[in-house]
């Protein structure tokens, strides 16, 4: 965890924001992948962060073309809120977002993957 801890320090979003409430909706799992500047940046770590806080499942990992891939499951409006933030944070620079729905997973947290 200590990782995490450093992490956390180094890339703190200084305006994080109380989460809007939610109202309840159909759950949803989507692969989504991210393409701009968003590795070596804290994105995993700020989509980690985020997601355990909407508490949606799944996970989040780098891939050798210099995206990154996550699959994530929640309700749209969470999730959608998710690639908002995400797109906010200065340090990120998103080119393209593209996102597939993709089959329900039976999962109760989110994870950094390798």
């Amino acid at each position: 965890m200590n990782f995490f801890k450093k992490l956390q320090k180094q890339f703190i979003t200084p305006q994080r924001n109380e989460l809007p409430s939610f109202s309840d909706g159909s759950i949803l799992r989507y692969r989504i992948r991210f393409e701009g500047i968003v590795q070596g940046v804290g994105f995993r770590y700020e989509v980690y962060q985020m997601t355990t806080q909407l508490k949606l499942t799944g996970w989040v990992r780098n891939e050798m073309d210099g995206s990154v891939l996550c699959e994530v499951q929640g309700t749209n409006k969470k999730i959608e809120y998710l690639i908002n933030h995400l797109y906010q944070v200065p340090r990120f620079q998103i080119d393209s977002v593209i996102k597939e729905e993709i089959p329900i997973k039976n999962e109760s947290s989110f994870r950094m993957a390798n």
